[in-house]
C-alpha cells in the first residue's frame, strides 16, 4: 500500500523534536587537535562561549575546516538572531562570539586574534 504525506509534516531544517537549533563554525586559524586538555585552547574558548550565558548541545571533534585541526561545530539551543550581545552593538551572535575568542589572545600558543566564528545551518 502507497504512503502519502501530507505537506508541511517534515520537520525543518535546524529542528529536531520541535525545537530550534543554532550552530557556530570555528576556525581557530592554528591546528588545535593536540590543545584539548583543560586550561588548554579548545577548553578556554569553549569556557568562554558557556560565559556568554550559552550552552552547547553538541560539540564537534576538531576538523579541517580552515586548515588541519583549525576548526569546530558547536550546536546551541535556541534562534540567536542580531542582539546587542555585548550591551553596545547590533551584531549576530557569530560575530559577538568572534570577539570573545579573539579577546581571548594567546592560550597555550594559540594566537586567536585571527580566529574566526560563522554561524551555519544544519
Amino acid at each position: 500500500m502507497a504512503q502519502t504525506q501530507n505537506a508541511g509534516a517534515a520537520v525543518a531544517a535546524g529542528h529536531v523534536g520541535g525545537k530550534v537549533f543554532a550552530g557556530i563554525q570555528l576556525d581557530f586559524g592554528a591546528d588545535v587537535s593536540a590543545k584539548l586538555a583543560v586550561g588548554s585552547t579548545v577548553d578556554v574558548v569553549m569556557k568562554a562561549i558557556q560565559n556568554e550565558g550559552l550552552t552547547p548541545l553538541a560539540i564537534g571533534a576538531v576538523d579541517d575546516t580552515g586548515g588541519t585541526g583549525q576548526g569546530l561545530k558547536i550546536i546551541f539551543e535556541g534562534e540567536h538572531g542580531t542582539d546587542t550581545y555585548d550591551g553596545s552593538n547590533s551584531e549576530t551572535l557569530a560575530a559577538h562570539l568572534e570577539d570573545v575568542v579573539q579577546a581571548l589572545g594567546t592560550v597555550d600558543g594559540v594566537n586567536l586574534a585571527s580566529a574566526t566564528v560563522a554561524a551555519f545551518v544544519l
